[in-house]
């Protein structure tokens, strides 16, 4: 049977189509926040594990580690991100036992965002978990505090994932204790309440939309 022969102006026509249809995924793709645990277990600091009433068990660490990535996943709805737990997403936040210090301050998060290559950070697992049993209410409960835990290693991971997104250091704001972009970990607000963005918020929208 004899060939087909198309026209130069048809074979232009299906590459142009072919091209915009592999345009149209791209601009489809949905980038990542990769959230998740380096370790199997993690202990807490001595002062911590007196204040909550001894040490974690596995029960209360499966809750932080709920609690947490849901944190993560509450502060981006609505924006064209999807949070994992996969360690070579584009934006990626681990939860280590411990960072070195700055100065004479522990870190309770860190980031270096990386450009065209997304970004890397890491959460402060033992002192994001001191701070929340330094700042429970008084009679706050056991599960409270383990909650509060949960809660702050989200808030914590959420604020470092914004310096990420957005490629700059200025996303902070020390008007508000109860917004992501407050710079210190030394607040109530941080472990117990939900958190709110302020001034990032329009720039994320603009980058994730």
């Amino acid at each position: 049977m004899a060939g087909r022969v198309e026209a130069p102006g048809v074979r232009s026509a299906v590459l142009l189509a072919a091209l915009l249809v592999a345009a149209a995924g791209c601009a489809r793709r949905t980038p990542t926040a990769g959230f998740w645990y380096q370790d199997a277990t993690f202990s807490l600091p001595a002062h911590a594990a007196e204040g909550l009433g001894g040490p974690l068990t596995d029960a209360e660490m499966a809750s932080i580690r709920a609690v947490s990535r849901r944190e993560v996943e509450r502060a981006f709805v609505g924006l064209n991100i999807r949070v994992d737990d996969d360690p070579s997403a584009f934006w990626r936040v681990g939860v280590v036992r411990s960072l070195p210090a700055r100065g004479p301050l522990q870190n309770a998060g860190q980031s270096m965002p990386l450009g065209w290559m997304g970004g890397a950070g890491a959460v402060s697992f033992e002192l994001v978990a001191l701070k929340a049993v330094e700042y429970a209410p008084q009679g706050a409960t056991r599960q409270a505090m383990v909650e509060a835990i949960g809660r702050g290693i989200g808030h914590v991971a959420v604020h470092e994932f914004a310096h990420q997104i957005l490629n700059i250091g200025a996303v902070h704001n020390r008007d508000d204790e109860r917004s992501y972009e407050y710079p210190s970990p030394d607040r109530s607000a941080q472990y117990y309440g939900d958190l709110h963005w302020t001034t990032a918020r329009p720039f994320l929208e603009r980058k994730l939309r």
